[in-house]
């Protein structure tokens, strides 16, 4: 399947993947949202080999299905500083985070990421809502996905969901681990009952899996590869610390320590496919120049 994006348009070409399927039933697929797709054939906006389409239209063998998007605008406060993109193209932006900000808070309000990210818009001339996929903790750095056209904002969550969407981590940790150790942790993860900001291991908790392996181990620290299997808040910290080896610079799970500057966790890289050719991308961060340390 091919696409093309023009202006307020998508051209998607070469549809045999969904060949005999109706047109409504091609953006099931995509997860378009029922109401989204209401509106798109009400306004006429979803054409078949450039006539309007029905709802029941079956596409056939190199048809061609064009969406004609409606128009949106940026929808967060643009801030002082644009953010730093390290991948974009027509349908996702990876944006770097440094630590100290969040990703989002009000929309009103100023100083997220968020908030960069539609300074970015604006400068480029993109009309579009600011749309994060996931989330990192204030003091971690690194990648954040973004959707850039909200119709395909459940896809891409769905994606998430489904651990199609890959997220890997370095920690810098306390002590010395052995050098191409695994592990897998799986820790259920709940809320602190005496503490709202901090995450314990607990029975009742959510399923929390981490894979992790060490890459180094030099004067005292360890640089630990991460992977996420599970999404819970907090839980690569919670869970190096559950095992002996707590991040360093982290005030909760964590010792303070003049051996690292900052917390040491580093979104460092993301895995995903794109949406209709399937072709799998897969991006690492440049601004991480701190790492450079264990090489």
């Amino acid at each position: 399947m091919k696409y093309e994006i023009k202006f307020n348009q998508i051209n998607i070409n070469e549809c045999k993947a969904v060949e005999g399927k109706t047109v409504v039933e091609f953006l099931q697929l995509f997860k378009v949202s029922k109401k989204n797709i209401h509106t798109l054939f009400e306004d006429k906006r979803v054409k078949l080999n450039r006539e309007i389409a029905s709802r029941e239209s079956i596409i056939k063998k190199e048809d061609s299905i064009t969406i004609q998007l409606p128009k949106e605008e940026i929808d967060y406060a643009c801030d002082n500083q644009s953010a730093q993109i390290v991948y974009e193209d027509d349908f996702v932006l990876i944006a770097h985070k440094d630590a100290g900000i969040i990703v989002h808070d009000e929309k009103s309000k100023l100083g997220t990421l968020a908030n960069q990210v539609a300074t970015y818009y604006a400068q480029t001339n993109q009309n579009l809502p600011v749309r994060y996929i996931h989330r990192l903790d204030e003091e971690t750095e690194g990648l954040v996905f973004f959707s850039k056209i909200s119709l395909f904002q459940p896809w891409f969550d769905e994606e998430l969901k489904e651990k199609k969407v890959k997220r890997f981590y370095y920690a810098i940790v306390e002590g010395e681990m052995k050098i191409g150790k695994k592990q897998t942790i799986c820790k259920p993860i709940g809320r602190n009952r005496h503490d709202a900001k901090k995450m314990i291991i607990a029975s009742s908790g959510k399923e929390a899996i981490t894979k992790i392996q060490c890459i180094n181990s030099k004067n005292g620290l360890s640089l630990i590869q991460c992977e996420l299997e599970t999404g819970r808040t907090h839980q690569i910290r919670v869970h190096l610390s559950s095992i002996g080896y707590p991040i360093v610079n982290d005030e909760y799970y964590g010792t303070k320590t003049d051996k690292w500057k900052g917390m040491g966790l580093y979104a460092y890289k993301l895995e995903w496919h794109e949406i209709f050719t399937h072709e799998k991308r897969v991006i690492t961060d440049p601004y991480l120049k701190e790492l450079d340390y264990f090489k």
